[in-house]
Parts: structure tokens; C-alpha cells; sequence
């Protein structure tokens, strides 16, 4: 059975080509001449999609090493916020609160997430698609405030048990799932086939490694990774908004980002110009009034002369009677 994936990304990497140039010398011979030549390319890692055995094994190393953790003396998180309870506890009585207002809020937009995917109310694509995106953009404001309180809590649970076992079990997950693609259906382990701590040595390896291109392939595979194991993601859309999130902290920005920045400027701007369109629009539409008028003018006015036509055709005749007599009076003056 193939494997399915929840995520494909790229990491731009410098690649040395010899390329081959033919020209030709002074003698008319072809000489063939070779340079050496850095060009960027893509190269597309992917996150397998895990299936029900993958799960189990994950939930297995998870509870060895929160086993370990107890065995070690770790305390595990409800046996430590019992006794800092008896103290009061790191937070007041309002963020407790809004605390738990933050994590009804959370779960509300989650299942409104999961309602949008049914499409229960038959909306269109483009519709769900934009509401979607406003409730991930809400997901992640409340998240971050939620983080906030988690941070004024977190130096007390970091060397919990469940914590330092959590901590592995999401690297168990990086090393298990991150993959890269070699051809159009091929995808090769990155950190390879063999057992756990073997697995993380070759992850140390090319994290310690100069290279920048297996740096950012490695960092890449850990946010990812931990988003979609601390949050349930699996959906490529929100993966591609949690891709943004990963660029906007380290600085990084897209061509396309810019392409559509400047899409939108041109956007705005030929909003701003419509309504002197539509002004020249109106005044274009008036100017074939007039000239209507004008023809109306031009058909009335035939009308009113039409009479003067007919009174010049009467006074015709009276004309040629005239000219007729004429010769009459010359022939007798000629007798």
C-alpha cells in the first residue's frame, strides 16, 4: 500500500552543473568547452501521513519514556501543580479565567473548522475557503494569547515527566516522518530506516552540519511536525498557514508574496479609479443626447420648409407663361 502524505514543502539548495558550451575556432573546428555552474533549486521534502500502526508505536514510546521520566524521580504534572496549588499558583483569579474563556474559545473554532468541512449549509468553495482562513487567523491569535499564559507556567513544568516525555515523542514523530522526494512517486527517509538512537544521530549530524540547505530542511521538519502533533492539523491548508507564520519569524518572504502585494496595490488603485470612470462613463453617455437633438433639429426643420418648396413649384408656371408671351410681341413688331 503507497503511502499518503499530509505536507509537501521546498528548500532552495545551491547545486554545482557542469554545462557544455560548443563554439567554434579560428579553423572553423568545433571545440567543446565545460564551466562549472551554481544554480538554486528546489528540492521538495514531505510529511508522511501516519497510519494506525505508526499511532500505536508513538503512543508506546511515549508512555516508555514517561515511565523512565518516573522511575528517574520526575514528578509528574498533576502530583506538581497540587503542590504549587497549596502555594496559589503562578496565576490571579482573572487569568484563570480568561484562561479557561481562551481554551472554550479555542475549541469552539475547532469545531467550527470540522462543521465548514461537512459543508452542512452547501456554501460554495470560494466561500468556505474565506471563512476558513478568517477562522485559522482567529485559531492562531488565540493560540498566541494562550501561549502567554503557558510561558508563566512553563519553567514550572519543564522537567516534569509527562514534559521530558512529550519532548521525545515529538522527535520520535520528526525522525519517523520526514521524508524526501527523489523522483515523481519516490521518497527516501531523511533520517533513514534503523533504530531510534541511531535515527537521532544522523539528526544531530545534519543539524550540526555547515550546510544551510539540510539546517533549514532539519528546522522545517520540527515546526512542522511539532504544530501538527501540539494542535491536530492535517489538513494542507492550514499547514500552508502555519508555513507563513514559520516565514514571518524567520524574516522570509516569497516572490509570490510580493507579486500578490503588488496585485493588491494595483487592486485598490483601480477601485480608487472607478468612480472617475463611471464619472466619464456619464458625460459620454449625455454627449449622444445632444447629438440626437440636433438630429431632431435637422428633421424638423425639411418640415417647416416644405411649404416654401411647394409655393416656389405654384409660382413655376407663372414663370414660363411669362417667357412664352415674349416671342409673340417680337413676331409682330417683325410684320
Amino acid at each position: 500500500m503507497s503511502d499518503k502524505w499530509l505536507f509537501h514543502f521546498d528548500v532552495i539548495r545551491e547545486v554545482t552543473e557542469i554545462k557544455e558550451e560548443a563554439t567554434k575556432n579560428d579553423k572553423g573546428e568545433e571545440v567543446i568547452t565545460k564551466k562549472e555552474v551554481r544554480e538554486k533549486k528546489p528540492i521538495t521534502f514531505a510529511i508522511r501521513k501516519p497510519n494506525r500502526k505508526m499511532y500505536e508505536n508513538g503512543e508506546m514510546f511515549y508512555a516508555v519514556k514517561l515511565s523512565e521520566g518516573i522511575k528517574a524521580g520526575l514528578l509528574t504534572k498533576p502530583l506538581l501543580a497540587k503542590r504549587y496549588k497549596d502555594d496559589g499558583g503562578p496565576l490571579s483569579d482573572d487569568e484563570k479565567s480568561r484562561y479557561a474563556e481562551l481554551f472554550y474559545e479555542l475549541a469552539k473554532k475547532q469545531d467550527d473548522i470540522e462543521k465548514l468541512k461537512l459543508n452542512l449549509e452547501n456554501k460554495s468553495e470560494a466561500t468556505r475557503e474565506k471563512i476558513a482562513q478568517e477562522i485559522m487567523a482567529d485559531i492562531f491569535q488565540l493560540r498566541e494569547e494562550l501561549q502567554e499564559y503557558e510561558l508563566a507556567q512553563s519553567t514550572l513544568f519543564d522537567q516534569t515527566a509527562e514534559n521530558r516525555a512529550k519532548n521525545q515523542t515529538i522527535m520520535w514523530w520528526v525522525l519517523n516522518l520526514a521524508h524526501e522526494k527523489v523522483g515523481e512517486i519516490t521518497y527516501n527517509p531523511v533520517f533513514g530506516k534503523d533504530s531510534y538512537e541511531e535515527m537521532l544521530d544522523k539528526y544531530d549530524e545534519l543539524e550540526d552540519s555547515d550546510d544551510p540547505f539540510w539546517t533549514e530542511a532539519v528546522k522545517k521538519f520540527a515546526y512542522f511536525v511539532t504544530f501538527w502533533y501540539l494542535n491536530g492539523i492535517s489538513d494542507p491548508k492550514e499547514f500552508e498557514e502555519v508555513e507563513k507564520i514559520y516565514k514571518a519569524e524567520q524574516g522570509l518572504f516569497d516572490e509570490d508574496d510580493e507579486d500578490d502585494e503588488e496585485e493588491e496595490v494595483e487592486a485598490v488603485s483601480e477601485e480608487e479609479e472607478a468612480p472617475v470612470a463611471k464619472k466619464k462613463k456619464k458625460a459620454a453617455k449625455k454627449k449622444p443626447a445632444k447629438k440626437k437633438a440636433a438630429k431632431k433639429k435637422v428633421e424638423e426643420t425639411p418640415k417647416e420648409e416644405a411649404p416654401k418648396e411647394e409655393a416656389l413649384k405654384e409660382e413655376a408656371p407663372k414663370e414660363e407663361i411669362v417667357a412664352e408671351d415674349k416671342p409673340e410681341i417680337s413676331g409682330e413688331t417683325e410684320q
